[in-house]
């Protein structure tokens, strides 16, 4: 069993504890016998990509690196069982996200998906309540709230080269799509049925405008307003929601990073609250990884 300590990352904006994240995803178990006789998880990217990675989210880790600390973790301090956990996934649509990720722990429920393009909520109100009726009794409810971002070998942030692709290919597509077109003077957001979820994503990237373009890598910047908009609109809403028969709810907040097909994803976490039912309150705040290490 990995120890959460052995993770802890000395930067007050990063939360080592990152293994809900995969971890808790679990659509399916491959069955003995099978074609299906890959390893349980990808190998490691090449040393410079993980140096690059780490340069721009420091203390990002393989996903499955931290599966059984995080687990662990909730077992040993607040008796959660995994069979008691139901994850709600507010991550982006993109295929690569489910194709590489989500297979760990099939014992956890779900994952209920709460979001749209980009990750961001787009389910909203009646999204959460709904999931919160899917929970066990006594249960966990694991919201994961994460955009995406691709780093390919050769050419860098924004791109990942997709499996029996010959070429790097946007990632996120809807972040990038967004970000050239803000680049480019051209971006509006028009709210319609025909786009409305890239409408609120050019409505977002208008907001923080000069925030991204002075960036030194704006990609990365639009990514992480991203992230911190998603996190503010499902803590805005998630106690609104039926919570009977929920006993501890689990928001971690951060960014999935795709490395080309053939490798691991990785995980970068800057947020994870845990609220406690019964008691009406947040039991801990996890941004502070000092926080974090001295609860053991």
């Amino acid at each position: 069993m990995l120890s959460l300590k052995s993770f802890a990352m000395n930067t007050p904006y990063f939360i080592s504890l990152l293994p809900l994240v995969l971890a808790l995803s679990s659509c399916g178990k491959i069955e003995p016998n099978t074609v299906a006789t890959a390893p349980p998880f990808l190998p490691n990217a090449p040393a410079k990509t993980e140096e690059a990675i780490r340069k721009d989210f420091p203390g990002a880790i393989p996903g499955h690196e931290f599966s059984d600390s995080l687990i662990h973790y909730l077992q040993k301090k607040y008796k959660i069982e995994p069979d008691k956990i139901l994850l709600g996934a507010s991550t982006c649509v993109d295929d690569i996200i489910y194709t590489k990720n989500f297979h760990f722990h099939p014992e956890i429920k779900g994952p209920f998906h709460l979001g749209g393009l980009a990750g961001l909520p787009f389910t909203g109100i009646s999204g959460l309540d709904a999931f919160a009726h899917h929970i066990p009794d006594s249960g966990t409810l694991v919201l994961l709230v994460e955009p995406h971002i691709g780093y390919s070998e050769k050419k860098g942030w924004g791109f990942v080269l997709r499996h029996e692709q010959p070429e790097a290919s946007s990632c996120c597509g809807a972040l990038m799509g967004t970000l050239g077109k803000l680049q480019a003077g051209t971006l509006k957001a028009d709210l319609s049925e025909d786009d409305y979820q890239g409408g609120k994503i050019a409505e977002l990237a208008l907001r923080y405008k000069s925030e991204i373009l002075d960036a030194e890598i704006p990609i990365i910047e639009l990514t992480r307003i991203t992230s911190l908009s998603a996190e503010k609109q499902i803590s805005a809403h998630v106690l609104d929601v039926s919570l009977e028969h929920a006993k501890y709810i689990v928001i971690i907040t951060g960014v999935i990073i795709n490395t080309d097909f053939s490798f691991t994803d990785y995980q970068y976490m800057d947020h994870i609250q845990i609220y406690d039912v019964r008691k009406k309150s947040f039991v801990e705040d996890l941004r502070n990884p000092q926080g974090l290490t001295s609860a053991h």
